[in-house]
């Protein structure tokens, strides 16, 4: 059985190409919108200092290039994301990412979690692209001949390691969240929609603020984002469609507390996470979905023909 998962895994796969994607631009967009005077800021001192004590922050480019200017060093980190996003050689280029998320994880003074849910993610993706053959991660698979090589093998521990992963993080927040007071009461998006600093911003704010003042949504919400965490790392243990929902799960999950909280980047890194986590159920399920979509395709040309032909009837002459 295990030898047959093995053989079956889509080391070449579209859908994990596109979470890859989704974390590079995710990524790209902190140095896209914010400039390294407000990356780089003293914490605990008057000092602006990067800690590179551990091999692991030295190995960041902030560190190898300490004397550099950060703003430069943030546009060359921008610009190994961007090569990351296009997709090409994804055998070579996850290695390039997991450098970069080391970079912005380890030397930014403010992370806001999704960094260290990226460094996480992109080190397993090493291992699930490392029978990745093709020059762009968004052409069809190449061939059969390399599922019988080692790294099909390692490709298949390493996609086993990131939906082992996202799956903990997303059981282990829901879990967190019940002894807590204000969640297990159903208060607690009541209380952040109002916080001074991490509060309800932007366009949708005065909604959400008054949604959340309403107590059965306040409930509804509070209770629905524990239901849905556990409800997307089971699913990402299961097979096919249900792997399909984690991902859809996790896409309105965020894309909601982006709209009502603004912390975009790790909103994408993790939908990006669960596109990577459950690319193989993706994969398996895109071809019955674009068959139901050919099946209820509305004829257009069809309809326009048959328009055009009763408006030249009702225009022609009587004879």
């Amino acid at each position: 059985m295990l030898q047959r998962s093995v053989r079956h895994f889509p080391a070449e796969s579209r859908a994990l190409g596109i979470g890859r994607s989704i974390i590079a631009l995710a990524q790209a967009s902190i140095l896209i919108f914010t400039p390294a005077s407000h990356l780089f800021v003293p914490v605990g001192s008057d000092s602006i200092e990067i800690e590179c004590s551990t091999p692991v922050q030295a190995a960041s480019l902030y560190c190898l290039a300490d004397s550099a200017d950060r703003q430069l060093l943030n546009l060359l980190v921008l610009a190994l994301l961007l090569i990351v996003a296009s997709g090409i050689l994804p055998r070579y280029t996850t290695v390039l990412h997991f450098w970069t998320s080391i970079s912005i994880g380890q030397s930014i003074s403010l992370p806001d979690g999704g960094d260290a849910v990226a460094q996480v993610v992109t080190f397993f993706l090493i291992l699930a692209c490392a029978n990745d053959r093709r020059t762009w991660h968004w052409q069809r698979p190449s061939s059969e001949e390399h599922k019988r090589s080692v790294w099909q093998g390692i490709a298949w521990a390493g996609w086993w390691g990131v939906r082992a992963q996202v799956a903990y993080i997303y059981l282990n927040s829901a879990l967190a969240k019940l002894p807590v007071g204000p969640w297990a009461e159903g208060s607690a998006t009541y209380y952040v929609a109002r916080m001074e600093n991490f509060g309800a911003a932007g366009l949708f704010a005065d909604l959400f603020r008054w949604a959340t003042s309403i107590t059965l949504i306040a409930l509804l919400s509070a209770w629905g984002a524990m239901a849905t965490e556990i409800l997307i790392a089971f699913f990402l243990f299961r097979r096919g469609s249900r792997q399909v929902m984690a991902a859809a799960m996790s896409a309105c999950l965020h894309i909601l507390i982006i709209l009502q909280l603004g912390i975009v980047s790790f909103g994408f890194i993790m939908v990006g996470a669960v596109f990577c986590a459950a690319s193989r159920g993706i994969d398996a399920q895109t071809p019955q979905l674009k068959r139901a979509l050919s099946r209820t395709r509305i004829p257009v040309g069809k309809i326009a023909h048959s328009c055009r032909r009763s408006l030249i009837r009702q225009v022609a002459p009587k004879r």
